[in-house]
């Protein structure tokens, strides 16, 4: 197969690459969006949703939109959590205000509910890894502020796919920084290496991230010259790098992953090694489907929004019982 046909991409003799047919870029909403939920007892709703784009480093274009549950929404008691979300594309494609990732924040915001800050970072090749791990770093110093204008306020970190790794490294950011972490949420961690893992080997002809695609992608993300042992890439190469004491610093941990999802072995790397170091991980990674598919199975997106929900909600509440009042709606 033609993984640059595959991805309706064309590279360019300058460098930058030429992204067709990319899912529509959605405009912030600062008046607000409906956005279909489903309460506590099964049955249908709609929700508003309030989002803006608030600048996070002018000179590298990068910013993050920010998405606010409206009033029937939000908690009655205690603090709306926030989860800073790094959406998914495999460091090449889509941005934050792409319908898939725009959707999905947007219906995290109503329905765990909570305020979620989804950072666009800047894309490869145009900008080459470990550009999106230093826009990660950027996010977690406006958290910081943001922290410090409002205190006790539960923050977690959350990435889809490629986004589980920046999300990842910028929970490691924010231990050092100091900000306190209720939550990691690590949803089919784009990884990969070399040699082949069996998921891998069998991913020739997957339905959505075939393999010559797979390995086009981390051709454009990763630094020009480096392979896909690359502590970028290699979940075991980036382990090396980080400290046992400094993992340990981490918080809960929710990993969710996919039968078929081709990087499925290496996400159970990082489960292992976070448990190793005493983290406490709920892995769950026997869930239905190809990569990413809650983003286009509604059977698969409900599931996805009851995990997050649920870990929110539970590490979110400290002491004060802030959802109890949702259980009516």
């Amino acid at each position: 197969m033609d993984p640059y046909k595959y991805l309706n991409i064309r590279f360019n003799p300058d460098g930058s690459l030429t992204r067709n047919g990319q899912a529509k870029l959605l405009p912030a909403a600062p008046s607000g969006e409906p956005v279909a939920v489903t309460t506590a007892d099964g049955g249908p709703a709609r929700r508003i949703v309030h989002s803006n784009d608030v600048p996070l480093d002018d000179a590298k274009g990068t910013s993050v939109r920010l998405f606010v549950p409206g009033m029937a929404a939000a908690p009655r008691s205690g603090r709306l959590p926030l989860i800073v979300y790094f959406h998914g594309g495999g460091y090449v494609l889509f941005r934050a205000a792409s319908e898939p990732f725009h959707n999905n924040a947007a219906v995290l915001a109503a329905t765990v509910p909570a305020a979620v800050a989804s950072v666009d970072y800047r894309l490869a090749p145009e900008h080459r890894l470990p550009a999106a791990f230093d826009d990660a770093a950027d996010a977690v110093r406006w958290v910081r502020s943001y922290a410090a204008e409002s205190p006790g306020r539960p923050i977690f970190i959350m990435g889809c796919h490629n986004g589980a790794s920046i999300a990842f490294r910028a929970a490691l950011a924010a231990v050092d920084e100091g900000v306190e972490l209720r939550g990691l949420i690590l949803n089919q961690a784009h990884h990969s290496g070399v040699e082949r893992t069996s998921a891998e080997a069998a991913s020739v002809d997957d339905r959505v991230l075939p393999l010559p695609a797979n390995d086009l992608l981390w051709e454009l993300a990763l630094p020009l010259g480096a392979d896909r042992d690359h502590e970028y890439c290699n979940p075991e190469a980036m382990l090396a790098g980080v400290g046992v004491e400094q993992l340990r610093r981490l918080p809960p941990c929710l990993v969710l992953a996919r039968k078929k999802d081709p990087p499925r072995d290496r996400q159970r790397v990082l489960v292992h090694a976070l448990r190793k170091a005493g983290v406490a991980v709920e892995a769950q990674m026997d869930g239905a489907g190809y990569h990413a598919m809650e983003l286009f199975k509604d059977n698969c997106a409900a599931e996805f929004k009851a995990q997050v929900t649920d870990f929110v909600r539970r590490h979110a509440d400290d002491g004060v019982d802030v959802y109890a009042a949702r259980s009516r709606l």
